[in-house]
């Protein structure tokens, strides 16, 4: 017989929390990058550097993930929006970025900002609008995994 236990809420480590955040804003910056490249490019090259999009996206989802190891909340919304961390669905079809390429860029500075917003929030612990701080979190994890969600499918 297995005895139930309940589940002790386990306090954040906010710099490793800060930390993972910065990577993944690090590799959306990448793939930013990468997808204004090619807005410019052609052929062969334009094919590179999508590649090289989606390989920063996959890392981005690695970042991720470990975000979700560290904090349950955003596990749960993530799940709520019926996202996989390593879903490669989009791997093995035909990329077209096309005219999405203008709309991933801006999803992708959206979703970099929320993250940004989420770093921010962690450096003012014990500021006296913690409530109103964990609400926006609140928000902003909702944010991030729509956003998430949009860019994912556009892949």
């Amino acid at each position: 017989m297995r005895k139930i236990r309940s589940r002790k809420p386990i306090s954040i480590d906010l710099d490793h929390m800060k930390t993972l955040h910065e990577e993944a804003i690090e590799q959306l910056e990448l793939m930013k990058t990468t997808l204004e490249a090619a807005e410019h490019a052609k052929d062969t090259m334009r094919d590179n550097l999508d590649n090289m999009s989606v390989d920063h996206w996959n890392a981005y989802m690695d970042v991720l993930h470990m975000i979700c190891m560290h904090d349950d909340a955003m596990n749960a919304i993530l799940k709520k929006f019926g996202m996989k961390m390593r879903d490669d669905s989009f791997e093995n079809k035909e990329r077209q970025f096309g005219i999405r390429r203008s709309l991933l860029l801006f999803l992708l500075m959206a979703l970099i900002r929320r993250h940004r917003r989420v770093v921010y929030v962690y450096s003012l612990r014990g500021e006296p609008m913690n409530d109103y701080l964990k609400d926006s979190l609140t928000m902003e994890r909702e944010h991030m995994a729509d956003l998430i969600s949009m860019i994912h499918n556009s892949l």
